[in-house]
């Protein structure tokens, strides 16, 4: 998402990352990491027996971190991850769902001399096309030759 420095981003930029497919071992890794054991997530009797669900479905914080994963960045132009605002989970992420990312540059701000804060459209979408996250990004980005 962030492959050149400041001055050379525009507002209207787009990208689509490439794919990953969400795994059941992703689901109880993440689960083991973090201690969220919620059983919409790791319970298949208690998952089935939802109404909404029907079955059980990645965390969302799972979703987001794969899809921040994905995304393309140079580390000498992208100084560091600035914030999500506006994050919303809009549909839910099963087992053997392949995502992706896609992302429009919204907004190209300057922050002092050195650098400035880009603001993107972040949509994590499933093998469906469908949108399963989405979000506004913030990245901090420096200009070319900026220490």
């Amino acid at each position: 998402m962030i492959t050149e420095y400041l001055d050379d981003i525009s507002a209207g930029d787009t990208h689509i990352s490439r794919a990953r497919t969400i795994t059941e071992t992703d689901i109880v890794s993440f689960a083991m990491f973090t201690g969220d054991w919620h059983p919409i997530h790791t319970d298949v009797e208690y998952a089935a027996a939802d109404p909404r669900f029907g079955g059980r479905i990645a965390h969302g914080a799972l979703v987001i971190s794969v899809a921040l994963g994905l995304v393309e960045f140079r580390p000498e132009a992208m100084k560091a991850f600035y914030g999500i605002d506006d994050l919303r989970f809009v549909a839910p992420t099963r087992i053997g769902d392949t995502l992706h990312v896609e992302t429009e540059v919204l907004d190209v701000r300057p922050k002092g001399t050195d650098d400035g804060v880009v603001t993107s459209r972040f949509e994590v979408l499933n093998q469906k096309g469908e949108k399963v996250v989405v979000a506004t990004l913030k990245a901090l980005v420096v200009r070319e030759g900026a220490a």
